[in-house]
């Protein structure tokens, strides 16, 4: 089972033991003041005063999972010379060395490849992943200074109105791994778009398949309850996932 990295919150979820979804809110509550008050929980910030959860329905999902909103990918915006991802940099080709594959073999601990996924001129961002021996991570590169502006556990989606940036973990069943969402913040330095982890959500009450903006501040999320996931055996039907609605204040 995951580790829990930061509180179990959250924790609204329709799961198949019957419990209705006020009752899962009040046992989590419980369960993370107890938590709280036995010092297994540390934080730097209380995250849980930026954002609310609720349930949600399929048909939530299903109305927003076809706007999509983030980066987009053309012929000629970068290269791979020498296993460097090279980007075009205040208008100039520049290698980016932090992103240069190392071996081949995919078994080796040591593997790094790297790949180019896109770009958003409003964010003045690059996108680029990067698949290593046992994850997966993206990173957001500045257009005009070439440096790493956030390393995300996936693709980020953007909000409709560009404030907001969002993505889900990796669904996995390897230990230790991070499960839950990530949300950023856009703001302005220097005149530019800088991009600020605003809050995460790391637990093992429920894993995440797939996100949708449902709004500038609101995320539906389909998800699965932990216990079923690991149940699984093969790929969940439609009627086995549990949405979730994630309102950032």
């Amino acid at each position: 089972m995951k580790k829990v990295l930061v509180p179990t919150l959250v924790l609204l979820m329709l799961s198949c033991s019957g419990r209705t979804s006020e009752q899962v809110l009040k046992r989590a509550e419980t369960e993370n003041s107890a938590l709280a008050n036995s010092g297994e929980v540390a934080l730097e910030k209380d995250s849980t005063s930026l954002y609310t959860l609720e349930p949600a329905t399929e048909e939530d999902f299903r109305n927003w999972a076809n706007h999509t909103f983030g980066f987009a990918m053309n012929r000629g915006d970068a290269r791979k010379v020498d296993g460097v991802i090279t980007l075009k940099i205040s208008g100039e080709w520049k290698p980016i060395a932090a992103l240069k594959d190392t071996l081949s073999d995919k078994d080796d601990t040591a593997y790094a490849a790297y790949k180019y996924l896109g770009q958003n001129k409003e964010l003045n961002k690059y996108l680029v992943a990067g698949h290593f021996y046992e994850h997966y991570e993206t990173y957001l590169v500045d257009m005009t200074t070439g440096e790493i502006a956030a390393t995300s556990w996936t693709e980020p989606a953007v909000s409709p109105d560009l404030s907001f940036l969002a993505n889900l973990s990796t669904a996995t069943i390897m230990d230790n791994a991070p499960n839950g969402i990530q949300v950023w913040k856009v703001t302005e330095k220097g005149g530019r778009a800088a991009i600020e982890k605003y809050f995460e959500i790391n637990q093992q009450d429920w894993e995440a398949f797939e996100m949708v903006w449902e709004s500038p501040r609101s995320i539906i999320i389909k998800m699965l309850p932990m216990e079923q996931f690991e149940m699984l055996s093969g790929v969940p039907k439609k009627d086995e996932f549990s949405y979730l609605r994630l309102r950032i204040k």
